[in-house]
C-alpha cells in the first residue's frame, strides 16, 4: 500500500478534493462521508431498538420476580432495566445531536 492521498479514509478527502480541484477525491470522500453517516445512523437505531426492549424485559422480568419473591431475579431485571435505559437514552441524545447538526449545516 502506498502513501498517497488517494490510499487513506478520513474524513478530508473531500475537502482536500475540493481544495485542489481533485473532482475523483472529492467524489470518494463524499461517498464515503455519506457511507459512514448511513452506517452511524444504522447503529443509533439499533442501540435505540435494543435500549428500548432491554427497559421492557427488565421491568416485566422485574415484576414477575417481584410476585415470586425472587430477590436475585429482581436484581437481574433492574439491572437489564438500567442498562437498557442508558442505552436508550444515549442513542436518543445522538439522534438528536445529528438531527440539530443538520439542520444547522441547512442554515434553519
Amino acid at each position: 500500500m502506498s502513501n498517497t492521498v488517494t490510499d487513506t479514509n478520513y474524513p478530508g478527502k473531500e475537502f482536500i478534493g475540493s481544495t485542489f480541484g481533485a473532482k475523483g477525491l472529492q467524489q470518494e470522500g463524499a461517498r464515503q462521508n455519506k457511507e459512514g453517516q448511513a452506517q452511524e445512523a444504522q447503529g443509533q437505531i439499533s442501540d435505540l431498538g435494543s435500549g428500548i426492549s432491554d427497559r421492557v424485559q427488565g421491568t416485566v422480568g422485574g415484576a414477575f420476580s417481584s410476585l415470586t419473591g425472587d430477590k436475585s431475579g429482581q436484581a437481574h431485571y433492574q439491572a437489564m432495566h438500567d442498562a437498557g435505559k442508558t442505552t436508550q437514552r444515549g442513542a436518543e441524545a445522538d439522534i438528536q445531536k445529528q438531527a440539530e447538526a443538520e439542520q444547522a449545516s441547512r442554515g434553519h
